[in-house]
């Protein structure tokens, strides 16, 4: 991120002022905590401010690649190793450390002592609960949503669609003019699965999709078949590249820069670390949130949280809650948003107005839209296997939207009859 922006971005969080430092409890002794997480986030923009504070607590902090974190935790839990707090994700990613008692659970009164339900967002919360239980504190909701290139609509006349028609229709138009619809790299599955998704929450609803994701209705009904045939009905149209399956997902938005494809499936966070890194103007392309016919409109969202070990002694677990707490203050979040990206789950907190996609979003979702769980992360990990691999063979035609989810719900009943 540029200097320019970077000073937008404390001014726009001065708008909103900066709340008084809460009256949290403060180890007397000097403590050291060990912090896990990813190498993509610049967490010592926080870690520096942290310990200018609160001198006599340090913070060692230990960076890794995705794959490398998600080993690190596994291999800390066999251990008897976590360190003390751990970035993570949402979902059936996290929910292991959860329920084997290894994260903190963070009680209502927690979030009342800490300044927790006082500085972050209901949506973002909600999104990060496993259950009805808290086990981390959200620093950031990646939300995804339809990016366009804006020349490619006013050429074709194409207003952004607000219904489930109107973007097949969309669609339609781009495909008949030679440029395909959407910019989607299938390989490794996950970003086709958010077209699945997508289809899921329009044809079973928001009650509907949680009660799949959470297994509670059967993935034999009627929208999970649906879904499926709406996925190779896409496929077989041209609305993805050819060959998409074998695409890496890195490079879905060259194809937008060449006016190849006109829409990419992705986070607002590739204003940043796409388009304005790879010297395009943020000004030629414009979003909207996905058309899903229902309300209250939702969007896939995944958690940025932190969690802490539950084993940890007294006077560390008290730093270790002051840090994450910490880091969603109203005076903080946008040094974290620095360090880890929008849209902040902290209340009020927005992007600068020359980062103009993450800012609609940072507003949506303070608001109107709320999330839904992706299925990666909703399912139970040992099902995402089989979801994948039925999702990439209705495609493939080896496999008919039926059988794709009976597969499913076969690994669901197995996986339920290991873990009664």
């Amino acid at each position: 991120m540029n200097a320019l922006s970077r000073r937008s971005i404390i001014a726009a969080a001065l708008v909103f002022g900066a709340a008084p430092a809460l009256s949290q409890p403060v180890p007397t002794r000097p403590v050291t905590l060990e912090l896990f997480g990813l190498a993509s986030h610049n967490w010592q923009l926080v870690i520096d401010r942290f310990q200018a504070q609160y001198p006599n607590i340090k913070i060692k902090f230990t960076k890794f690649s995705t794959d490398e974190m998600k080993q690190a935790l596994r291999v800390g839990a066999s251990s008897g190793k976590l360190p003390d707090i751990w970035w993570n994700w949402g979902g059936s990613l996290a929910s292991p450390y959860n329920r084997a008692g290894y994260a903190l659970k963070i009680t209502p009164e927690v979030q009342k002592e800490y300044g927790i339900d006082q500085n972050v967002t209901p949506a973002s919360l909600d999104i990060t609960r496993d259950g009805a239980d808290l086990y981390g504190i959200p620093n950031k909701i990646g939300p995804f949503g339809f990016i366009y290139k804006k020349a490619l609509f006013a050429k074709y006349n194409i207003k952004e669609p607000t219904t489930f028609q109107e973007l097949e229709k969309a669609a339609e138009t781009l495909k008949a003019n030679n440029v395909t619809p959407f910019s989607i790299g299938g390989k490794f599955s996950w970003m086709t699965m958010r077209f699945f998704d997508f289809f899921l929450e329009h044809y079973a609803g928001p009650a509907g999709h949680d009660a799949l994701l959470s297994t509670e209705t059967p993935w034999t009904s009627d929208p999970v078949v649906k879904s499926f045939a709406k996925l190779k009905e896409w496929s077989d149209k041209g609305y993805f590249p050819k060959g998409f399956l074998n695409i890496d997902p890195s490079t879905n938005l060259p194809l937008l820069y060449n006016d190849q494809a006109a829409i990419v499936f992705d986070t607002p966070s590739l204003e940043t670390s796409r388009i304005i890194r790879e010297n395009m103007s943020p000004a030629d392309y414009g979003t909207f949130p996905l058309p899903t016919d229902h309300k209250p409109l939702r969007a896939p969202g995944s958690p940025s949280q932190f969690q802490i070990n539950a084993k940890t002694p007294d006077e560390t677990r008290q730093a270790a809650l002051l840090f994450v707490s910490f880091a969603a203050r109203p005076e903080i979040a946008p040094v974290t948003a620095e360090a880890v990206g929008y849209p902040s789950a902290t209340k009020g907190i927005l992007p600068p107005e020359n980062l103009p996609i993450q800012r609609k979003w940072a507003e949506w979702t303070q608001g109107e839209v709320g999330f839904y769980k992706l299925t990666d992360q909703g399912l139970p990990q040992d099902v995402v296997a089989s979801y994948f691999e039925a999702q990439d063979s209705v495609i493939l035609g080896a496999m008919k939207p039926e059988e794709a989810a009976e597969q499913v719900q076969e690994a669901i009943t197995r996986f339920k009859k290991r873990n009664n």
